[in-house]
């Protein structure tokens, strides 16, 4: 199992995201995971997309997590996925 780091670049700005591999009977795959400062800047205030390469991007992200989650290790995050994605 390989969790890759990467970063998402958008609108000047690099966002940390992380891929996983996952195996949940409903999920599985390898799928993005990134900051929620990212979900912020690709919305306006009232919801709506600021722009289609914001919703691009969205579209490849299954979750936002806090920024201190990007730093734990594999497991951890896989668990955080399954609670609130899975």
């Amino acid at each position: 199992m390989g969790m890759k780091k990467m970063t998402v670049s958008f609108a000047g700005m690099e966002y940390p995201a992380r891929l996983l591999e996952l195996d949940f009977p409903n999920l599985s795959g390898e799928h993005m995971i990134s900051v929620d400062r990212l979900d912020v800047a690709l919305m306006t205030k009232d919801g709506r997309y600021v722009s289609e390469e914001a919703r691009a991007i969205d579209e490849g992200i299954l979750l936002y997590v806090p920024d201190k989650m990007m730093d734990e290790d594999e497991s951890k995050l896989i668990q955080y996925v399954k609670e609130f994605a899975a």
